[in-house]
């Protein structure tokens, strides 16, 4: 006799928004002024999603296990999207649901459990049930394909926002319409299982992916001056795609509101540092990432070093990251993440411009010049800082008077958090001081910088061996 599998399936949909805006201009006569309008039209992200209600397989027991067929039955899972970057689809056993197939008329209840690993339909065990079809998962199956090989059905995710191994079964990078996944459900059984129907519950899910923030790199001094002071945005470094909330403050100009988080230890991102992207010099670009400069050269340099926890060699002419604290967050003020992101010495943090060494022999003392290049994305730039400076001119922009924690002090408008410094391998003040880069030289062995904690010093000076946060402006 037969057993009848039955798998009841359920098709969710999330929505999100996103935005279209037209301008029209309304010119006048060549006597006449002109004026502008913008309209904006908003057109919501749809999305859609259908399921068969039921999923049978009829199964034939086998009298040994060599003998018990695997039974299949094909589910078409179809989404249709406006949305410009997609959707993601996601299966997993219902909310309450077991992962077991139930016969509840048995007694006492009989189960078929799901595969506990992927198999490819030869080995297929018997008495279990999975899947197969959807998008290759083998990264995270163990080095099964699930999209050739069966695999098994997960719990039930609360978390829509994270998704276990094998939950993602398809993803599309591009508006669709009827967009078809194929998921075909197997199960195999012998005759110790008693006949009757085996059941459960299995939902997909189809989510709009995330509309990417704008690039930092296409936002310019004309994007800046559009802003009105107080706003803020979030804009996207595409050499990392790591998120930066940036706001227009009281000086006029735009500025970072977290701290850089561009990890030059990853080579992939070091690589992706490109003149188009990257408010760098290619020869200072070569170098940081080859270090082929000659010695002798008046910005001397030996490349690129991750700069490990325990090293205590303090250079000049070697450009040096920490990222062990990147997404670590800390004492902060304001609206920005709190994250300490990268520590960077100064070689590093010029983009291999600025890595004078006083042991190879080159007296730079005559010539010293503040930073011509850094790591900042396209058009944007690090501040300077003296008495006349970007970082003295944000101060005076605020009451000098106002306590760290006020909306009316620079620590507090500039987000800053304590996230400390880097030296000697190993992490200082955190949580109790913050150090920032600038473009402004003081001698032949330190660069200015920007030092807050219960009180701002714009202009203070430390050695360029130091790793510092960093913070990156455009004016407007």
């Amino acid at each position: 006799m037969k057993k009848v599998i039955t798998i009841s399936t359920t098709a969710l949909a999330v929505l999100s928004v996103f935005f279209i805006s037209f301008s029209f201009i309304n010119t006048g006569s060549v006597h006449a002024e002109s004026s502008s309008t913008q309209a904006s039209l908003e057109i919501d992200s749809i999305i859609n999603i259908s399921a068969p209600p039921t999923v049978t397989l009829n199964c034939t027991p086998g009298a040994t296990d060599a003998q018990a067929e695997l039974c299949t039955s094909t589910a078409n899972v179809i989404v249709t999207t406006n949305n410009i970057t997609g959707y993601t689809l996601q299966m997993n056993a219902t909310s309450g649901s077991p992962t077991a197939l139930t016969n509840s008329a048995a007694s006492p209840a009989a189960t078929i459990p799901t595969l506990s690993q992927a198999y490819p339909s030869a080995n297929f065990p018997v008495n279990s049930w999975g899947y197969t079809g959807g998008t290759d998962k083998s990264e995270e199956t163990g080095g099964y394909d699930c999209s050739t090989n069966y695999c098994p059905i997960l719990a039930y995710n609360s978390d829509s926002s994270s998704y276990a191994p094998n939950h993602i079964i398809n993803q599309t990078d591009a508006p669709s319409t009827a967009s078809t996944t194929s998921i075909t459900f197997a199960g195999k059984v012998n005759t110790t299982k008693p006949s009757g129907t085996y059941s459960t519950s299995v939902t997909f899910t189809a989510v709009t992916n995330a509309i990417p923030a704008p690039a930092m790199q296409d936002f310019d001094a004309s994007s800046c001056a559009a802003m009105s002071t107080g706003d803020t945005t979030t804009l996207r470094d595409i050499r990392d795609n790591e998120e930066y909330l940036i706001g227009k403050l009281a000086d006029n100009n735009c500025w970072m509101l977290d701290n850089m988080r561009l990890d030059l230890t990853n080579s992939t991102v070091l690589n992706s540092l490109t003149t188009a992207n990257t408010n760098v010099d290619s020869a200072s670009l070569t170098s940081l990432k080859s270090g082929n400069r000659a010695a002798g050269d008046r910005y001397a340099s030996s490349g690129f070093a991750t700069w490990a926890q325990g090293d205590t060699s303090s250079v000049y002419n070697q450009a040096k990251a920490n990222a062990d604290y990147k997404d670590t967050t800390t004492t902060s003020y304001g609206a920005g993440s709190g994250k300490i992101g990268v520590y960077y010495n100064y070689c590093a943090v010029s983009a291999g411009n600025y890595c004078y060494d006083s042991g190879a022999g080159v007296d730079d003392t005559s010539t010293l010049q503040d930073a011509q290049y850094d790591i900042c994305p396209k058009h944007w730039r690090m501040p300077t800082s003296d008495t006349t400076g970007e970082y003295q001119a944000l101060l005076t922009a605020y009451n000098n008077n106002q306590t760290a924690t006020d909306s009316g002090s620079l620590q507090y408008n500039l987000s800053t958090p304590l996230s400390g410094l880097f030296y000697s391998g190993s992490a200082y003040g955190q949580g109790s001081d913050g150090y920032f880069w600038s473009s402004t030289w003081t001698n032949a062995t330190h660069m200015r910088d920007l030092y807050v904690t219960s009180y701002v010093n714009p202009s203070s000076g430390y050695n360029r061996n130091g790793g510092f946060s960093v913070r990156c402006l455009l004016g407007s």
